[in-house]
């Protein structure tokens, strides 16, 4: 058994474990307070720039007289899909549960479908770069410690690069592998096409609505395909970025509850060992007077 002072030095080295897992609860709770808010500004205005991108090309498709732009002609034709670009996003540090595992999961099971399609990858995070590399995927861009003010950087040198590899048929489209946020408790991995981009047909209740495009529907569409590619990436960085922090604070929240309850079994062992040793004690007195 063990004794009284080992006892001790355990509970000292588990509520010093306890104080760092809820320092880092904490500072995840921060980041992902300012994730969540970029997150949640962003998100109408993906939906909305979907929309808008969605009403141009149908002026297209339904035979405007301004014929399509080689760029515009390139995304509102998708080619069959040869070559294509995949983005891999995960996270710099561990200690987050399963995040980085389920998202690699879900990356092996796309290299798995499509691996041999892949012409170019791109990973963000250094636990993307170990997969990666432990794989022996060629990457081709390696984005690491990335901080959240620089996501749109990254978001704008893929979307500029991807797109002009489009345009000249050297990939047919762009995968992006992340983490959904669905809630503080609750993340997924997500495989998204970038483009070619898929639009439905616009709401009946705004079929009548007419827009005026100025110049032309080639100058604005050349202008919001850009935009549209980078938001895409940039949310779905985001995106990413809140996941992680959720599934950190709620791992570190587990570990400081599990460490509590480490911390009350050894107490109650340590107060069994001691009061062990004083009725041994007793014991003795008694034993010896009784002599």
């Amino acid at each position: 058994m063990a004794s009284i002072q080992d006892i001790r030095r355990r509970i000292r080295s588990v509520k010093n474990t306890q104080q760092v897992t809820k320092a880092m609860k904490m500072i995840s709770a921060v980041k992902l307070r300012k994730s969540q808010d970029r997150l949640v500004a962003m998100r109408p205005y993906a939906t909305k720039l979907h929309e808008v991108v969605g009403r141009v090309v149908t002026r297209f498709e339904g035979g405007s007289p301004v014929p399509p732009s080689v760029l515009a002609q390139a995304f509102l034709s998708p080619r069959e899909e040869n070559l294509i670009r995949v983005v891999v996003v995960a996270s710099d540090k561990g200690l987050c549960g399963g995040f980085n595992a389920n998202l690699l999961k879900a990356a092996d099971a796309f290299f798995l479908e499509k691996g041999n399609m892949v012409a170019h990858l791109d990973v963000v995070g250094k636990r993307a770069s170990d997969w990666a590399r432990k794989h022996r995927h060629e990457v081709a861009a390696e984005f690491t410690q990335v901080t959240l003010p620089d996501l749109r950087k990254v978001a704008l040198e893929i979307a500029e690069s991807a797109t002009t590899q489009y345009a000249q048929g050297e990939i047919d489209a762009l995968y992006v592998v992340h983490n959904y946020f669905h809630s503080a408790i609750s993340q997924g991995p997500r495989v998204i096409r970038v483009f070619p981009m898929a639009f439905g047909a616009a709401p009946e209740s705004n079929a009548e609505i007419s827009h005026l495009l100025e110049p032309d529907p080639n100058n604005v569409l050349e202008s919001l395909l850009p935009r549209f590619i980078e938001t895409e990436i940039y949310r779905a960085l985001v995106e990413s970025s809140a996941s992680e922090h959720a599934a950190r604070m709620s791992s570190m929240d587990k570990a400081s509850s599990n460490a509590q309850e480490m911390i009350d079994k050894l107490t109650l062992n340590m107060n069994k060992v001691r009061q062990a040793a004083i009725t041994n004690q007793i014991i003795e007195i008694v034993s010896g007077a009784a002599s």
